[in-house]
């Protein structure tokens, strides 16, 4: 059970909506699921961010907005919460002393690559003994993908619209 699996994809492709389709799965099967989420935030029916949901406790809290904020990072129109995201993952990847089956990452990109701990965890997650299902960016350029894709245990898979079936039906074979 120490597989490791990244899914790429372009964007829109579906990644987010099939790792909330292997949470339930996963969950239903009595596994213990620790990581986070990084759904859209949307006013009005336009996007104006990103926040960061930890998958076992449900905490919440900002990852990206849009407007006028004193932060270090920005992406874009987006301004990045690097404080507040690294709280939230000292709590949900911190995983000493607790029984994991799985852990799901949404995302590894851009914005959460701001924070060195975000990559100490992955770095630390992705070489252990753990089961990982993480969604990673098809173009991001970045060193920790690099390092990533050399691990042995790990499978990189890529979704797109017509294959998500296909990708949901592997994953639970790989890892289980």
């Amino acid at each position: 059970m120490s597989s490791k699996i990244l899914i790429t994809g372009s964007p829109q492709c579906g990644k987010s909506t099939l790792i909330l389709k292997l949470i339930e799965y996963f969950s239903k099967q009595k596994f213990t699921v620790y990581g986070f989420l990084t759904p859209e935030v949307r006013e009005h029916g336009n996007r104006i961010g990103f926040d960061a949901i930890d998958i076992y406790s449900g905490e919440k809290s900002p990852l990206a907005r849009v407007g006028n904020f004193n932060t270090k990072f920005r992406l874009g129109k987006y301004n990045i919460f690097i404080d507040q995201f690294d709280r939230l993952l000292e709590k949900s990847l911190n995983l000493e002393g607790k029984t994991v089956n799985l852990v799901v990452i949404d995302e590894i990109g851009k914005m959460e690559l701001f924070s060195e701990i975000f990559q100490d965890l992955i770095r630390k997650i992705f070489n252990s003994n753990i089961a990982i299902i993480a969604t990673i960016g098809l173009n991001l350029r970045h060193p920790l993908k690099n390092y990533l894709l050399t691990i042995p245990s790990v499978l990189l898979m890529n979704l797109n619209r017509q294959n998500s079936e296909f990708v949901f039906k592997k994953v639970i074979s790989v890892l289980f």
